[in-house]
């Protein structure tokens, strides 16, 4: 969410009346931003405690069948993509937007502008997804490496995959608001050829290719000023008082196989290298037991714009919000990617010097997350 609230409030400052249609989780962070808020059904975030879900997130099983899960939840959650593609046509009909800016994963703007000519732009907070990058495979498509896999790595993406499902899905409601079906070629081309694009990433890490075309742009990183609604609990400025720049991690939203041995790994590190450790346990990739030592500390749910100039380097999952945010600060960064962009923020930040190289959560052990955690204090 945040690259979008970032950029609302952005457009805030510039006069404009801002409205946010987001999962209704999200309703008190929007109102952070502006009074306008316009729900999507509650089930969409639910998907992330499914625990089918939780094998695609957490790298649970074989890979087999771990594409066999995705394309049985496809089909079964059909019901709840069909709500969400409602709720965002309601959102525009009350708020009566003259733009729409949007995510990769809401099909209603497509069909707005395919269909009524809606000025519709995508936001878009990772590469290699809908634009063909030549020297890297499209997110999702493996780690292989090669001119004529990657180019045909974003055909299966474009066209087996985005373009698919948003014709399936948008197919099923779109003659309830009176439009002609949707067609496999205009929507790819939209998504190519039409629709202006911003990347809000940073180019220190992923230079714009000079082969793409004009109207899509890398913006830079977007992030509010979280701190103005937040003020740290006496605890925790304590424990920075006597622990001053310790180390976080923390792997936000992914859960994983051994969320408890991964805790329990942490803490032992913590006291064999003396190293003092800002654990988020956050939506439970890190389970810890009760009792801690004095050089751990867990926290939750904290704005990493008034923690990250505090920590002396981020362990984390690879998520494009974390790792432009550490990157923000200047802070060396080891990833331990879960699914989808975060391995390729993996490979940038390693290109780009910032850290070592991660292993996949999938891998984790102890005595790999020692070697990776000394490799990344040298930084």
């Amino acid at each position: 969410m945040e690259p979008y609230l970032a950029l609302g409030e952005e457009l805030k400052a510039e006069g404009h009346e801002i409205g946010f249609c987001m999962p209704v989780q999200f309703e008190s962070l929007a109102h952070e931003v502006s009074e306008h808020f316009f729900p999507c059904t509650k089930a969409y975030l639910d998907l992330i405690e499914d625990p089918e879900v939780k094998k695609i997130t957490g790298q649970i099983g074989s890979g087999l069948s771990r594409i066999r899960t995705l394309f049985t939840l496809l089909r079964n959650t059909k019901d709840i993509q069909l709500q969400l593609l409602r709720d965002q046509k309601a959102a525009d009909d009350a708020f009566k937007p003259t733009k729409i800016i949007y995510h990769i994963k809401c099909g209603y703007p497509v069909m707005a502008a395919l269909r009524s000519a809606k000025n519709v732009e995508l936001l878009l907070p990772m590469p290699c997804l809908v634009h063909p990058v030549k020297d890297l495979p499209a997110i999702g498509m493996g780690q292989f490496n090669f001119p004529l896999w990657n180019a045909f790595s974003y055909t299966l993406t474009n066209t087996a995959l985005i373009s698919k499902a948003l014709i399936g899905y948008g197919n099923a409601v779109i003659e309830e608001w009176g439009w002609a079906p949707l067609k496999k070629n205009e929507v790819k081309h939209f998504l190519l050829e039409d629709v202006p694009v911003q990347y809000p990433i940073s180019e220190a890490l992923f230079p714009r290719p000079a082969y793409w075309p004009s109207h899509v742009r890398i913006t830079g990183f977007r992030e509010r000023n979280k701190v103005q609604h937040w003020i740290p609990p006496q605890e925790l400025t304590a424990f920075l008082k006597t622990h001053p720049k310790p180390l976080y991690i923390g792997f936000g939203s992914m859960i994983n196989a051994q969320p408890k041995a991964v805790g329990k790994a942490i803490v032992e590190l913590s006291q064999e290298l003396n190293l003092a450790i800002l654990i988020n346990t956050s939506w439970g990739g890190i389970e810890l037991e009760d009792e801690l030592p004095e050089q751990v500390f867990v926290v939750n749910d904290i704005p990493y714009d008034w923690l990250f100039e505090r920590v002396c380097a981020v362990v984390h999952h690879g998520g494009s919000g974390t790792t432009h945010s550490a990157l923000r600060y200047n802070k060396p960064q080891l990833i331990l990617p879960h699914i989808a962009d975060q391995f390729l923020w993996n490979k940038l930040i390693h290109k780009a010097g910032i850290g070592p190289i991660g292993f996949p959560i999938k891998k984790f052990s102890k005595e790999r997350l020692e070697t990776k955690i000394k490799e990344l204090l040298r930084y």
